[in-house]
């Protein structure tokens, strides 16, 4: 199936009610004004896997954020079409998106947010973390060791605790000894990333911290998820 980049607020409305709203909690999902905006300002970019016979009825789509201090990119949401997982669908999009992805000499590394299966139950409409995770480590992913947390989309809605944050696939050159090296602009992309979070609220301060370590951040193979920080709501 073809892969297209989606700008228009049709589609891009279209792909938030029938792939995002059904895999994803509301407290984790942005509203469609707000993605709407981001992509109206470049700071998102949407690619969608679509049936070339109905392409109305998007397959499955993946969206990705850019910063404006760090050349990593993060992966905001995959979301695959619920009679379509398990076909591969996700894996293609996926290999197809790092290799652009990682093939522009301005971006340094992917970086993308999953919950960690022990702490999140699988949930018949919004999927399995352990399933999740296995589908990253087909794609070379692994667990960074900092205490991650999706900070709140929304004022109305709480941070999301029990998070992993990955990386996936990163280039040999921002990678020494297993650890990710600082000139991957981890630091600088959590730090933008954080800005608008608070930090008497949540547990900015360590984050920052961990990400900032001078010698690079350890990499965890996802085998290892059990020796991952997890942070728990205060």
């Amino acid at each position: 199936m073809p892969t297209n980049t989606v700008t228009d607020p049709v589609s891009l409305a279209r792909v938030h009610e029938r792939l995002l709203v059904p895999n994803f909690p509301p407290r984790e999902l942005v509203s469609v004004q707000e993605l709407l905006e981001d992509v109206d300002r470049g700071s998102a970019t949407v690619r969608v896997v679509g049936d070339p016979s109905d392409p109305s009825d998007p397959v499955a789509v993946a969206i990705t954020a850019t910063f404006t201090d760090s050349p990593a990119v993060l992966l905001s949401y995959v979301a695959i079409r619920a009679d379509q997982r398990g076909r591969g669908v996700g894996t293609a999009l996926l290999s197809g998106l790092l290799a652009g992805i990682t093939a522009d000499p301005d971006v340094s590394v992917v970086l993308a947010e999953v919950e960690h299966p022990a702490h999140h139950q699988a949930h018949p409409v919004h999927g399995d973390p352990a399933a999740r995770l296995r589908f990253y480590a087909r794609l070379r992913g692994q667990i960074l060791d900092v205490p991650y947390f999706q900070p709140a989309v929304d004022e109305t809605q709480d941070a999301v605790y029990g998070m992993l944050l990955l990386v996936l696939a990163p280039p040999d050159r921002f990678v020494h000894g297993q650890r990710l090296l600082p000139e991957a602009g981890l630091a600088a992309a959590l730090e933008e990333f954080m800005a608008g979070t608070d930090p008497e609220r949540y547990p900015v301060g360590p984050l920052l911290e961990a990400a900032g370590q001078p010698g690079g951040v350890r990499m965890l193979t996802i085998a290892e998820v059990d020796h991952a920080p997890v942070v728990h709501r205060p």
